[in-house]
């Protein structure tokens, strides 16, 4: 070593200035303060701890929330607790900016439940001060929560407060989150200095870790769970096992046939073991008159088209122009002869699609008694006034607007329900009102099963029911919502009901046992419509604000967004084709999309979502000895399994679930993940829009010709 180079390199150490004594050394360079000269304060504190967040000295800001704690709780400790609140809320807003764009993402789900709780604690203390504090933040909230923020402005004082819904949902539920390993660390560095926030987020908040394998999430992922009234779904809605599958039949595996002629076949998943016992639930048995629709449809299958980009859709659009004050809702039958409309002005009017094929009506009581069965040589002709057949027939008795009209699977039996809290069933065969069940609230929408006999219903008092024909009182009434159920939907295997609320949540429920066995979050305004894809695997689902997303029943996963900036009305629509492989979805208004749900399947396989195998979550309580528990899961999908391991000990206390084998994780996590598609190419395939007709109801025909049915000027 060159002695010149040491002591030239000491020279240069001594000659700076943070080793010159403040009045010995010559002045200092302007601009640096001398911080040795006054004690520590807050401020002098956060302008370091934000120069060691932006150059990433994660361990060095560690240390120093540590050492300095004492320093920073007693600088807002001496404030009110009204301004105290307004202190650790900016702070913590402005921790959040200063973090990576990631971690920003994760933290704005915090936002929300810390700055509700907030003013709804300065409410409760002073409210001239909460409303100084709800105006200086509401800025920094996600747009997401712009309908719950603006609900929160409706609050004046603590009278209007207490009978307010949302915020006893907010205080009643903890708004759950999740975080990835370096955002939960953020967030403890944080908590150490601002006591009132980590007060909140200890009461009202819960906190899951994500299976990313100690990775950062994407903020796609974060931005698609996010817009929840209580948060994202929990990890442990899980555990639940659904038998999503349908028993392809004769006329299934036809049409299956007829969609993958000429194709190359890509194996799918083995539904066998996830289809329900046939006598799972009592279901009526076909019909001679169901049996003879299916032949006939099975004669048809082979002039069925198959939608695709290539060979697009036909669309026929019937529009009502003689509708003053509006029409609410509307059915086609099955086999497309009928079309029903529920009128705002409490009537329903059903026309027939073919002039020549009428509707008919029976005769009266006193002519059919006399008709000798045994005898007559054509029934029919006596049992139907033939003279009095007409296209069109008017049905009467609500006392409000019809808001959902539902054709029965074999087009004996039409339902009815309205804002007059009544759902009603008539006989299309003698035109008349024959059952009338009373709810206690509006119901916004009643539908058939596809084997008759149940029927299932939405209403404003956040609830689903299930129903039967032969009584006056639902069979099951599942209370899960936390806002309005809008639109609901049953499996094509009729063992599961799905529903959309305001909360912004779809949820599934078993009919046999009244479990909730899928929840999914994720929509940023009420659920406008859902639908069951044919296969009964795929669930679709349109909020109020246009964004469309499909799910997978299996994975319990989404599988794709689609934003649109459709003005969406109050009620959508979707309906798939036969052979379910392009569905077709309304939004309340002027347009018509079509989206190619194959085409998203195909993309998914080929990314590695491995669509060809399944396993639901196996949990399993085994004992050893010494009285201790523990309870073992593991979980297998295709190739992949976790396996967690919680211990119960003498005194009952669970300890916290561990990773068996934690060295796989990593791999396990990865194979198991799978990127949400957003907007995906190739997943729309249409838009036709109409001039100024609203599309209320879609339905493709035996032959997949899409009928659309609108009011002018609506």
């Amino acid at each position: 070593m060159n002695p010149n180079d040491s002591d030239n390199s000491n020279s240069q150490f001594l000659d700076s200035p943070q080793m010159l004594v403040n009045g010995t050394g010559g002045p200092h360079p302007p601009g640096v303060d001398d911080l040795s000269a006054k004690p520590m304060n807050n401020e002098s504190i956060q302008m370091v701890l934000g120069f060691l967040r932006r150059n990433g000295l994660t361990d060095t800001e560690e240390q120093l929330q540590r050492e300095a704690a004492p320093v920073l709780r007693n600088d807002s400790s001496g404030l009110p607790p009204e301004e105290a609140i307004s202190v650790e809320f900016d702070t913590f807003v402005q921790h959040a900016n200063d973090c990576t764009d990631v971690v920003q993402a994760e933290f704005s789900q915090l936002l929300f439940p810390v700055f509700a709780h907030s003013f709804v604690a300065l409410i409760e203390k002073h409210a001239p001060t909460a409303r100084v504090f709800f105006n200086r933040f509401k800025i920094f909230i996600p747009e997401c929560f712009s309908e719950f923020v603006y609900k929160l402005s409706l609050i004046e004082d603590a009278m209007t407060l207490r009978p307010n819904e949302y915020v006893n949902t907010l205080r009643s539920n903890k708004f759950l989150v999740r975080l990835s390993k370096p955002a939960t660390k953020h967030l403890e560095l944080i908590q150490t200095r601002l006591i009132g926030i980590k007060n909140i987020i200890a009461k009202h908040v819960s906190i899951e870790h994500a299976d990313d394998g100690g990775g950062q999430m994407s903020r796609t992922m974060i931005e698609t769970q996010m817009g929840g009234i209580i948060g994202v779904t929990s990890k442990h809605e899980r555990r639940h096992k659904m038998l999503f599958s349908v028993v392809k039949d004769e006329l299934m595996q036809m049409i299956e046939k007829r969609k993958t002629k000429g194709k190359d076949v890509v194996k799918r998943m083995q539904t066998a073991q996830h289809c329900p016992q046939h006598d799972r639930i009592p279901l009526p048995p076909f019909s001679e008159h169901q049996r003879e629709e299916r032949r006939s449809w099975l004669r048809d299958v082979g002039k069925m088209a198959i939608i695709t980009p290539e060979s697009p859709v036909s669309i026929c659009m019937y529009t009502t122009v003689n509708a003053p004050i509006g029409v609410a809702s509307c059915d086609f039958s099955d086999d497309s002869s009928l079309i029903v409309m529920g009128l705002s002005d409490s009537s329903i009017v059903m026309n027939a699609m073919d002039p020549m094929n009428k509707i008919k009506k029976l005769r009266d009581m006193d002519v059919l008694d006399k008709i000798d069965i045994e005898t007559a040589d054509n029934i029919q002709s006596q049992m139907f006034d033939l003279q009095a057949s007409t296209t069109s027939v008017r049905l009467t008795g609500h006392g409000g607007p019809v808001f959902s009209v539902n054709f029965s699977p074999d087009r004996r039996l039409l339902l009815s329900s309205s804002g007059d809290k009544t759902i009603r069933l008539w006989s299309l065969e003698s035109q008349s009102n024959v059952v009338i069940y009373r709810s206690p609230a509006m119901v916004w929408q009643a539908q058939f099963c596809n084997r008759g006999f149940y029927f299932a219903t939405a209403s404003n008092d956040k609830t689903v029911s299930m129903w039967s024909t032969d009584r006056m009182q639902p069979l099951r009434i599942f209370p899960d919502a936390y806002g309005d159920v809008c639109c609901i939907d049953y499996h094509p295997n009729c063992n599961y009901i799905a529903g959309g609320s305001d909360d912004r949540y779809i949820r599934v429920w078993d009919v046999l046992t009244g479990t909730r066995v899928r929840i999914f979050g994720g929509h940023k305004a009420a659920i406008i419509a859902v639908k069951f894809s044919p296969c009964g695997r795929y669930l679709v689902s349109l909020d109020a604000i246009g964004n469309l997303m499909v799910w997978d029943l299996a994975y319990q996963r989404l599988m794709a967004v689609e934003v649109t900036e459709q003005s969406s009305g109050t009620k959508g629509h979707i309906t798939f084709t036969r052979d379910g492989g392009v569905f077709a979805v309304s939004h309340g208004n002027a347009n018509i999309q079509l989206y190619s749900l194959d085409a998203l399947i195909g993309a998914v396989s080929a990314a590695g979502g491995h669509n060809d195998a399944f396993m639901e979550p196996k949990y399993v309580v085994l004992r050893v000895g010494f009285g201790i528990e523990y309870n073992l899961v593991i979980e297998l999908s295709g190739r992949a399994f976790r396996i967690e391991c919680a211990f119960k000990t003498i005194d009952g206390v669970w300890d916290p679930p561990k990773f068996v084998f934690a060295d796989l994780a990593p791999y396990i996590t990865r194979y198991l993940k799978t990127e949400i598609s957003v907007n995906m190419e190739g997943l729309n395939i249409g838009t036709y829009p109409t001039k100024q007709t609203a599309v209320i109801g879609l339905h493709f025909t035996r032959r997949n010709l899409l009928l659309g049915f609108g009011c002018f000027g609506q």
